[in-house]
């Protein structure tokens, strides 16, 4: 397994996720972790987002900004990165012992697994309830929860693309599904037939040039669609033969 890619594949998707939120720290800053063996990065964590209200009570609302540091270890999955909860403002120092013991122990507990986000959205989630924030969020209207969903899922994407999806039977069946809905067609051939024959339109998208035989050796039996023949005025009535006989 190759640490050291995985770790710099997790740095980058966090990046385009929390942007401006997440930053390297200097070296001699010495807000960094002391026996960290790598680069330090801090992500910055407040209770309220674009989408909630501040309760009344708080006035402009608690501006209080927890700081999760963390550098990857060598072994980075498979053993627990170094953590340190810091206050970047309005955070005591008894709030930040209970929630630095909070994402160890989930650090703990998530050995083998990317985990990084994941502590991310604990922390969150703490800074919430520290100041009752969770029963003061906006509701979203129809509009803004359709183009919350779509930029979720364009991210999911995104990430997707970075660090690569495995291939499985599921997924894969999945895929084909969709694929084949878009394109109109049918995972069973018989539904793309009228009564077991190739229509002639489906014949013809079928078929190319090289492929036909001239001398009309063709396995396939060409029935013309009912739309051809009546773009084309022809039908029993306006065969000349027939009306002769």
């Amino acid at each position: 397994m190759d640490y050291a890619e995985d770790q710099a594949m997790e740095v980058e998707a966090l990046e385009s996720i929390l942007m401006e939120d997440m930053r390297k720290m200097d070296d001699d800053s010495g807000d960094g972790i002391a026996q960290a063996i790598s680069a330090c990065y801090q992500i910055e964590i407040s209770a309220y987002g674009d989408n909630d209200s501040v309760p009344e009570d708080q006035g402009e609302g608690d501006d209080a900004v927890l700081g999760l540091v963390f550098s990857h270890t060598e072994k980075y999955p498979d053993e627990p990165p170094l953590l340190k909860c810091r206050s970047v403002r309005g955070l005591r120092d008894a709030e930040l012992v209970d929630i630095q013991r909070k994402v160890t122990e989930q650090a703990e507990s998530s050995v083998g697994q990317a985990m990084i986000f994941d502590l991310v959205q604990t922390c969150k989630d703490w800074m919430r309830e520290r100041v009752g924030a969770s029963d003061f969020v906006d509701e979203e209207t129809e509009e803004e929860l359709k183009a919350r969903l779509e930029a979720e899922a364009e991210e999911r994407l995104k990430q997707m693309r970075l660090v690569g999806t495995p291939v499985t039977e599921e997924n894969f069946k999945v895929w084909q599904a969709g694929y084949m809905k878009e394109s109109g067609e049918s995972l069973n051939p018989n539904e793309n037939r009228a009564d077991g024959r190739l229509t002639g339109r489906k014949w013809f998208e079928s078929r190319s040039g090289k492929d036909i035989d001239d001398t009309g050796g063709d396995d396939d039996e060409f029935v013309p669609d009912s739309d051809d023949s009546d773009d084309h005025g022809l039908g029993s009535d306006s065969d000349p033969d027939s009306e002769e006989n």
